[in-house]
């Protein structure tokens, strides 16, 4: 697999503190950063105005607990998951203390992050993956952990095609690639 996309990071940041669903790695779900203090402004509409703060208002005794990290290296083909939390026993201990402050169903329950997990994936889905993190970045879900952040243009240039939909779990008739869809579309349009 060549590749003008150097290996790049990235980690959760949601601005309301949201989970993210991969769909380039199935089953992959990273759990954003999570402060307490976070509020939303809808910038750029003519009624601006100040969203309130999501249900993590109720965790102000937690530290902020760092998103999860997706690391990838498009030449090599391969994708590594990391948490943070995973054997941070500093952090953690300030999460149970969080928890043990107040009447908390979590109390008295210990946890740890996820463990690191790695595989490899074939050159439509690493494209299809590094396209997927890089409009994360742009709308700022995700930020850079590592690495330079990729440029488009360089993930067009990537091996392979892009996948129609990466995330199905179900057989169905629709075609594997973007490219074929509308040729696909056209002929379901003849039946009809």
């Amino acid at each position: 697999m060549s590749s003008s996309v150097p290996p790049f990071g990235i980690k959760a940041d949601h601005p309301r503190n949201c989970d993210l669903v991969i769909q380039g790695i199935p089953g992959c779900r990273l759990r954003s950063r999570i402060t307490a203090s976070r509020t939303v402004t809808t910038k750029g509409h003519e009624d601006e105005q100040v969203i309130p703060p999501d249900q993590s208002r109720h965790l102000g005794v937690l530290p902020e607990i760092p998103g999860m990290e997706l690391h990838v290296n498009p030449e090599k083909g391969t994708y590594k998951i990391i948490d943070p939390l995973h054997g941070n026993k500093r952090i953690l201990n300030r999460i149970q203390r969080g928890l043990e402050q107040d009447e908390r169903p979590f109390r008295g329950v210990k946890f740890d992050g996820v463990p690191p997990k790695e595989g490899t994936l074939d050159k439509h889905r690493m494209k299809t993956l590094c396209r997927e993190l890089c409009q994360l970045l742009e709308v700022g879900h995700v930020a850079i952990a590592k690495g330079p952040q990729p440029d488009m243009e360089d993930i067009d240039e990537l091996d392979g095609n892009f996948l129609l939909n990466p995330g199905a779990r179900v057989s169905n008739s629709q075609p594997m690639f973007e490219e074929d869809l509308e040729e696909y579309n056209a002929k379901v349009n003849e039946v009809h």
